[in-house]
């Protein structure tokens, strides 16, 4: 089975969606993508498809990834659950999953992975300190529209510059509008820092 497409962001056993659930790493992406023109806009609306349409938790806080799967695995370690067979047996009694913070106080959900090699699935927690909650649809499209507004200059928070980033990239319907303060705005004005 081929590894995650952001498995490289996190420390071996932890399975972590970047794309999902951090902010940072996403600005990223968008700024990559910005630089590589048509065919890094397009390489981006590929990437993006891993986000789903669900609604999830986003982490918009100072930590990497990577130290936050640090952060994981210590604390496995520190318990003696760090090897898959231990750290499943110790999440079934609890409803399969265990949470933890991080200095940050930021709180951060573990769960047992479908794989044996990267087993211990991370996310945010719900409602936790640092993080939004975002639909799936919402977050694509704010990442593509960010990357092609700093392609052409367009204000990423006018109807125009999403309803092109939408339709041509993503496959989405026009948006009649966009409230600069909530929903996609929110999430716009976020991921542009």
């Amino acid at each position: 089975m081929t590894d995650h497409p952001t498995a490289h962001t996190v420390p071996h056993p932890v399975l972590f969606n970047a794309w999902k659930h951090h902010a940072g790493w996403v600005r990223e992406q968008i700024a990559g993508a910005a630089d590589g023109g048509e065919d890094g806009l397009k390489h981006l609306a590929d990437a993006v498809v891993v986000c789903g349409t669900k609604l999830m938790d986003f982490y918009y806080g100072n930590l990497t990834p990577w130290a936050v799967g640090e952060s994981a695995l210590a604390r496995l370690h520190r318990l003696g659950k760090s090897e898959f067979p231990a750290f499943r047996d110790w999440l079934e009694p609890q409803g399969g999953f265990s949470g933890f913070a991080t200095p940050d106080e930021s709180r951060w959900i573990l769960r047992a992975g479908d794989e044996a090699d990267r087993y211990v699935h991370l996310h945010p927690g719900r409602y936790s300190p640092h993080t939004v909650r975002v639909p799936g649809i919402t977050l694509k499209t704010a990442i593509v529209t960010l990357a092609l507004a700093r392609q052409t200059g367009a204000d990423p928070l006018s109807v125009a510059a999403v309803n092109d980033a939408r339709e041509r990239y993503l496959a989405l319907p026009p948006m009649a509008t966009v409230d600069r303060t909530r929903g996609l705005g929110a999430v716009l004005r976020l991921l542009a820092g």
